[in-house]
Formats: C-alpha cells, sequence, structure tokens
C-alpha cells in the first residue's frame, strides 16, 4: 500500500492568522464562539466559498480571561473574514463586539504582537 503524497510548501495555499478580541459584559465561551463564526461565514460565503476558506480556529490560543483569539484562513479570504467578524453581534445569549487586533503570516508573531500584552503602568526605567 502506497503512502499518500504531500503537497510540497510551494503547492499549498498561504495562511494568514487573524488576532480577535471580544468585547462583551459577560465572558464568552469557546465552543459557543466557534459554533458563531461558522454559522456566520456559512451564511455570509455560503457552502462552497466557506470550504475554499480552510477556516480554522485555535483553541488553545484562546484566552476566555482577556478575551483573545487566534483564527487561521487563507491568504485571500482575509478581508471576508473581517467583515464575518464585524458582523456578528451576539454569541449564545451574550451580545459581543468582535474587533481585529490585526493579521500575521505566522503564530510566533501574533504571540509576540497581540496576545503577550504587557503592563506599563508600573514599568520604571532602571538608572544607570
Amino acid at each position: 500500500m502506497a503512502e499518500p503524497r504531500f503537497l510540497p510548501p510551494s503547492l499549498r495555499s498561504h495562511k494568514r492568522y487573524i488576532v480577535f478580541e471580544i468585547i462583551s459584559d459577560e465572558p464568552v465561551v469557546y465552543n459557543d464562539l466557534v459554533n458563531t463564526i461558522w454559522n456566520s461565514t456559512l451564511n455570509f460565503l455560503g457552502e462552497l466559498e466557506t470550504s475554499n476558506v480552510m477556516l480554522w480556529s485555535i483553541q488553545n490560543l484562546y484566552d476566555e480571561k482577556s478575551q483573545r483569539g487566534i483564527i487561521k484562513c487563507r491568504h485571500d479570504f482575509v478581508e471576508n473574514m473581517r467583515v464575518i467578524l464585524s458582523l456578528i453581534q451576539t454569541v449564545g445569549e451574550t451580545k459581543v463586539i468582535i474587533k481585529v487586533l490585526g493579521v500575521t503570516g505566522t503564530i510566533k508573531s501574533a504571540r509576540n504582537k497581540y496576545l503577550l500584552s504587557t503592563d506599563l503602568r508600573n514599568f520604571t526605567e532602571e538608572k544607570r
């Protein structure tokens, strides 16, 4: 039995990571958020285009305290995903606003730029 062949990196579709923040009165559960994003994507793009988006929500990078997370999609559907996220008004029974913080090409840069927030209120400059 022959093993399946994988596409070389030059033939794979480029992906982008969309970092978002949820503004709401109550905390949003991850599973409700994913279901809402999928339903909104299906309503906006239809089934065929939704399959082309290659949408993937990264569960271990969603922080329920800060309500920030990352979604992976193809590079040519980034603007569509930004619109879809902005159209979401409720997740479960909670009214929400989803704010896109930025778009990156790697998870590492998404973490460094947008997810690692440092508190600069107590920052003191070292004296030389």
